[in-house]
């Protein structure tokens, strides 16, 4: 899938619900290959953090995936924060990583989850 295609999916998330703050894609070692903060919008933490924290994220999944031999693959994470929510969950081989207000629901992550999976899980690898 080419970048533009991965940003289309991006903009189609920002779209989704005003409230979202980052919509990005990862590949497997963490690296962003699509997406950001959405304009106007602040990042919470200093930049100087950007990569510590995805390094983060991205450890904390690939130490999941540990699991799934026994309870299958994971759906998708939601991590629910004072100052926001972050949803994961994976499209063929990535990671997408979306950040939202405190006062996104767990209902809007799942329908936003399914929404991606359904448009676009037969467009990548």
């Amino acid at each position: 899938m080419l970048s533009i295609q991965w940003d289309k999916i991006c903009t189609e998330m920002f779209k989704f619900d005003r409230r979202i703050r980052f919509a990005g894609i990862l590949d497997n070692s963490g690296r962003k290959i699509a997406g950001g903060m959405k304009k106007g919008i602040a990042s919470l933490e200093p930049q100087s953090e950007d990569l510590r924290l995805i390094a983060n994220i991205t450890i904390q999944l690939n130490t999941d995936q540990t699991w799934d031999k026994y309870f299958g693959r994971s759906q998708y994470t939601f991590i629910k924060r004072e100052k926001l929510n972050i949803l994961t969950f994976n499209l063929g081989n990535k990671l997408v990583l979306v950040s939202a207000e405190p006062d996104f629901t767990l209902q809007q992550a799942q329908d936003l989850r399914n929404q991606i999976v359904t448009n676009h899980s037969g467009s990548v690898a």
